[in-house]
């Protein structure tokens, strides 16, 4: 990408490079080499200040404010000795660059070329043809405030070119980050979660069934292993600045995830009554139920002392239904679940979802999230 980037920059200072020859040569040719073949010519002196006005057009990108100064002064004394015809051209070509980067002040700019056209007026008015060095002088004024203004003019976008791109990636930079942080919350969460509960059944197993308590034991095991490969996995890709990681699901489809995440509820001693019914849409879609249920369950078994939950994904009247409903103590009475709910609403609305988390009026909570079957970027 750097190398392609740098390659593409290299054609275009070719590029430029090649048009301000181009520029020069015209100038020169037009302006210069008929005054200096005029009989009673200084051809040498005209000769040299061509060259300096043509070296002046040449580096106007890497020395704009010494080419200005160049180009003006060189075509001023090229008036004065009758060695061009040159209206300002020149000069008006070499400020574009100065005008675009913003460098030089637009009144001490303008102060300069005015003092020097007007000096030149006065000095040649006296012998001369008055008509034709007023046209220059007009034509010259033009040409230069015109060169100025574009200048002005397209520094100012590309300006607001940078701040925008600098603002879209302070954005895209935020957003990056609470991806990453609802990531490490759901996954750290929810495996601490089960492993919590399962070690608490496994506390209470008694000694002498040494078999439960062994799969108590494993079960702890491959969900610490499993919690730990994905953080790992999201650690590297962090570190590679690769973000396909959202989304992902540990490599696993949705449906086993969504499987998984039961059996996990149900190891942990919570009664899950699950239908499922997960229709072909969008990854990012399937990724967000999988989060909503998974961090619906993990609020369950942490904060609401529930013995049964029912969950339902199924597609209802064109969008995805996620419902979650418990029988435990409630919103009022939990403590800590705030930063979950908070996440499982970003997510939600992330992809243009709905999420609504409230009390059951038979005791409980019940979370239902709406989503989209298909998002529009």
């Amino acid at each position: 990408m750097k190398r392609d980037a740098k390659d593409t920059s290299s054609r275009r200072s070719a590029v430029s490079l090649l048009v301000d020859i181009a520029a020069a040569a015209a100038v020169v040719l037009v302006f210069w080499i008929p005054s200096m073949l005029a009989p009673g010519g200084d051809r040498w002196l005209g000769a040299g200040l061509a060259v300096l006005v043509s070296g002046a057009m040449v580096l106007r990108w890497k020395a704009p404010s010494a080419a200005v100064s160049v180009a003006l002064v060189s075509t001023a004394v090229g008036w004065f000795v009758s060695a061009t015809t040159d209206p300002m051209v020149s000069v008006a070509w070499c400020l574009y660059p100065l005008a675009l980067q913003r460098k030089f002040p637009t009144r001490g700019a303008g102060s300069v070329v005015v003092g020097v056209l007007v000096l030149a007026t006065l000095v040649l008015g006296v012998s001369g043809s008055t008509q034709d060095l007023m046209q220059r002088v007009v034509f010259g004024f033009g040409a230069i405030g015109v060169a100025w203004l574009l200048g002005h003019v397209e520094g100012e976008r590309l300006s607001a070119v940078r701040r925008a791109e600098r603002q879209q990636a302070e954005f895209e930079h935020v957003q990056r980050e609470a991806a990453m942080a609802r990531e490490v919350h759901d996954i750290v969460g929810h495996a601490l979660s089960t492993i919590s509960a399962q070690a608490g059944i496994a506390r209470a197993v008694s000694s002498s069934d040494k078999e439960e308590m062994l799969e108590a034991l494993e079960d702890i095991e491959n969900r610490s292993r499993d919690a730990l490969g994905q953080v790992q996995s999201l650690v590297r890709a962090m570190r590679r600045r690769d973000h396909s990681w959202v989304g992902a699901n540990g490599g696993r489809s949705p449906a086993a995830a969504l499987r998984e995440t039961v059996t996990a509820a149900t190891v942990s001693g919570l009664t899950v009554d699950a239908h499922i019914d997960l229709p072909e849409c969008g990854r990012d879609v399937t990724f967000v139920a999988t989060r909503v249920v998974q961090e619906a369950l993990s609020n369950i078994i942490r904060h609401a002392a529930a013995e049964r939950c029912e969950l339902m994904v199924a597609p209802v009247e064109g969008k995805l239904v996620v419902r979650v409903n418990d029988d435990g103590t409630g919103l009022l009475a939990r403590e800590g679940a705030g930063s979950g709910i908070s996440g499982m609403r970003e997510r939600v609305e992330s992809v243009g979802g709905r999420l609504t988390v409230a009390n059951r009026l038979g005791g409980g909570t019940s979370v239902l999230a709406e989503l989209p079957l298909v998002v529009e970027n």
